[in-house]
């Protein structure tokens, strides 16, 4: 028969141990948002797109590809400094609110606000 204190409980103690190894760097990664060059969706309205970010010496390089209905795309650009802002909308029917992105610079973060969700892209 095993000992529970001397079998056992080192077995469950490491268990746990490899079991925060693993999951600690993806719950740190969720905290954290997308790296740099990681493409995100973005719909506004009936145009659709992607936007990534690279920090470039001058600031970080925003790009947004944008198509509707699967036409041509098009890309836009701009260089965020610290508390910068750039967006993009899309007029609404009559009677409707416009559908906005934002995409601002914090400090070293980069948010992409595309409502009802708002998401951290660093």
């Amino acid at each position: 028969m095993r000992s529970l204190s001397r079998d056992i409980l080192p077995l469950a103690v490491a268990g746990g141990l490899i079991a925060v190894a693993v999951i600690a760097p993806v719950r740190a990664a969720d905290k954290a948002g997308l790296k740099p060059a990681t493409a995100q969706t973005i719909n506004i309205g009936y145009v659709n797109g992607v936007a990534y970010y690279t920090p470039q010496a001058d600031g970080y390089h925003v790009v947004a590809t944008l198509t509707v209905a699967g036409g041509a795309p098009i890309r836009v650009s701009a260089t965020l400094q610290p508390d910068q802002v750039v967006s993009f909308s899309v007029p609404g029917a009559a009677d409707t609110a416009e559908s906005i992105v934002q995409i601002a610079r914090h400090g070293d973060a980069i948010t992409l606000t595309n409502p009802p969700t708002r998401l951290v892209l660093n």
